[in-house]
């Protein structure tokens, strides 16, 4: 074998070696899904309020930009108190509103589920802790101003790599790797896949149920056929 045929077998097994890194590396910070933590789907009320559908297939908010948009755009929201100013259903001592759904896909991202819906916050008496409903039959939460909310977010010149990221170092510091992804894929990727935001935090299966709720149409992923059969477990036994 001659040197130059030698020298180019060994740059070809280098540019391979490195395009096989590049792709392993790509897979593990995008599109990587690990289970949410068993607190979640080892109970069916956690699951139905926390878990996670359509992993696959929903884009979802990456969970460092969910949690700065309330912090950097105040003036988007109705009044104080973040994402349950918007309506949204809230038990005691957790991270997010129920119907909100954290899982690693590669990075963290929130996606929305049967319960932002569905789910119903009652409050006996103006000082006592509101209780969630999972599910009562004929009501629903109205998230419109929720998609609202979150399109004028992605309309303002603020939301781009640096102002996102200066707001996130108030709560994290994220690895070199990570404030690169961040910069110059999801936050650029976010802001114009929040345009339309419906698409952004459900799955296909819950954009047409949430466009055709009166529909009969049957869902065909397992996931979501567990959800539904909860659901109506729990209208059943739902308290007025």
């Amino acid at each position: 074998m001659t040197t130059m045929k030698r020298r180019l077998l060994i740059a070809i097994a280098v540019l391979a070696g490195l395009a096989i890194v590049a792709g392993i590396t790509v897979w593990w910070k995008m599109y990587r899904i690990v289970p949410q933590p068993e607190w979640i789907t080892a109970d069916q009320r956690d699951n139905y309020f926390y878990g996670s559908v359509g992993a696959g297939e929903a884009s979802g908010i990456p969970y460092w930009i969910w949690l700065a948009l309330p912090r950097m755009f105040p003036e988007y929201m109705p009044g104080p108190g973040g994402y349950a100013a918007l309506g949204l259903s809230w038990e005691e001592g957790r991270e997010m509103p129920v119907g909100f759904a954290k899982q690693r896909v590669g990075y963290i991202r929130v996606t929305g589920n049967c319960a932002l819906c569905h789910a119903i916050s009652n409050r006996a008496g103006g000082d006592e802790i509101p209780t969630i409903s999972a599910a009562v039959p004929g009501h629903s939460t109205d998230i419109q101003p929720l998609l609202v909310f979150l399109k004028r977010c992605a309309q303002d010149p603020r939301f781009n790599a640096d102002e996102i990221l200066a707001t996130v170092n108030q709560a994290t510091s994220l690895s070199i790797s990570d404030r690169l992804l961040y910069r110059f894929v999801l936050v650029p990727r976010t802001r114009q896949a929040l345009l339309d935001p419906a698409s952004v935090l459900f799955d296909p299966a819950l954009q047409a149920h949430r466009a055709d709720p009166q529909s009969d149409a049957p869902f065909s992923e397992p996931a979501m056929k567990t959800l539904e059969q909860q659901m109506k477990a729990m209208q059943s036994s739902a308290q007025p």
